[in-house]
């Protein structure tokens, strides 16, 4: 049995292909139903946010559950596998547990000790467990690295003052414009939603007071506007806020864009502002259609457009990484260790079971020849020091061999040894 985890990233990956392989929150249980119908799939947990998709699974056989991944994708998104099969990593076993810890921590992520990636782990681990999906292994699993990214944050300076892709995005708007502020620049946000929390806030700070919050629920719509002093709009107002706005900023659920060419174009048409309309994309999939950055007078970013804003952050925490390295080696020897430790546990017995069921057939045997209970006692007693004489260097050598390295595989060779798995041991 091992933990692996199949994946493309804002590393490995551009917005247009993630966005083509992001399963929604909603999408989550139909997904981790289908995951599980796949031969070598005993465990599972999907991880989809705006910069990564990652699928983790505990396999029966690591080769086979790595290809059933690497399927799952492309089947349950409809996508073909040599659209994205060169941009995918694969982890297995120890590498797999310290990537889930790393992403739990924030230093995977393209905004370093970015602020949404634990609560996106935890929901993603919620899904997983509800559906029943996560059970033992992820279990644990995503557990420990909740708590990982936990330590992280509180025992570092990793999520002090915290950077996100929604702050990033307002700092590329700042720097549009160039000023030190967006004072006196019309906002609006489109999505109130986490993502449109962290920009209102990022806009608070960087001065902006006149944002307009658009939303298709009007009660989120107003409870983010109460927060910030802000204006809520419903969805309607959309076409009219392109029209208004210096800077839009996106960032809904939608399966589908929302923003379309037509809808951009008529509104520049009636834009008075001699300014271009700005409009940064933060949302996977996209809410803006792509042909809306040829549109004159428009400036279109998206994430991958980010990375660039996001490097001097990198640089900023490298010695908080460092820091955060060092406690997810800890929580990944933890883990480990009580892998390990699970893992003999039910070797040892079903060993002492085996070598118990073959001395209770000959003790059958025995009390088919007459003996007297004296003798069956006495026969009794024997076979059972035998019986520990003979599984003790083996039990003991178990234990050694599973605290090692290639734990599990020597674990796998005493079990078919000692045929354990076969149904008639």
């Amino acid at each position: 049995m091992s933990v692996v985890v199949v994946g493309l990233n804002h590393n490995s990956a551009p917005v247009d292909l993630l966005e083509r392989l992001a399963i929604p929150e909603d999408e989550l249980p139909k997904a981790l139903h289908q995951l599980l119908t796949y031969e070598h799939i005993l465990e599972g947990a999907v991880l989809s946010t705006c910069n990564r998709i990652e699928v983790y699974a505990c396999v029966s056989k690591f080769h086979g559950g790595a290809q059933d991944l690497r399927n799952f994708l492309a089947e349950f998104r409809h996508v073909a596998p040599e659209d994205f099969s060169d941009r995918l990593y694969t982890y297995h076993d120890d590498a797999a547990i310290r990537h889930l810890f790393r992403v739990s921590a924030g230093i995977d992520s393209m905004v370093v000790g970015e602020s949404e990636i634990l609560g996106q782990v935890r929901r993603s681990f919620s899904v997983a467990t509800e559906e029943g999906a996560a059970q033992r292994v992820l279990g644990s699993a995503f557990r420990k690295a909740l708590r990982a990214g936990k330590r992280a944050r509180t025992e570092t300076s990793i999520g002090r003052n915290p950077v996100s892709i929604s702050s990033a995005a307002v700092e590329l708007a700042r720097k549009a414009f160039e000023g030190s502020t967006l004072a006196g620049k019309k906002v609006t946000i489109v999505g109130a939603g986490k993502m449109g929390r962290l920009a209102a806030q990022a806009l608070a700070s960087a001065g902006a007071s006149d944002v307009s919050v658009v939303n298709r629920s009007q009660e989120r719509a107003q409870d983010l506007a109460d927060t910030f002093g802000a204006t809520p709009l419903p969805i309607e107002e959309l076409p009219a806020q392109l029209a208004r706005a210096d800077i839009v900023i996106t960032s809904t659920t939608a399966p589908e864009t929302i923003v379309d060419a037509s809808m951009v174009e008529r509104a520049v048409v009636s834009r008075a502002e001699s300014s271009p309309l700005f409009i940064v994309d933060i949302a996977v999939p996209r809410d803006v259609e792509a042909s809306v950055g040829d549109i004159a007078g428009v400036v279109l970013r998206d994430i991958d457009d980010l990375r660039g804003v996001v490097e001097t952050n990198i640089g900023s925490r490298l010695s908080e990484i460092s820091q955060v390295e060092q406690i997810i080696g800890d929580e990944v020897a933890g883990f480990i260790e009580w892998q390990r430790s699970s893992e003999i546990a039910p070797t040892i017995t079903e060993l002492v079971a085996w070598g118990e069921s073959i001395r209770t057939t000959e003790m059958e045997r025995l009390r088919g020849l007459g003996l007297s209970e004296e003798q069956l006692e006495a026969a009794d007693r024997s076979t059972k020091r035998i019986v520990a004489k003979l599984l003790h260097p083996a039990l003991e050598k178990a234990k050694e061999l599973a605290a090692s390295k290639q734990g599990h595989t020597y674990l796998t060779a005493l079990r078919e040894l000692f045929e354990l798995d076969d149904e008639d041991s």
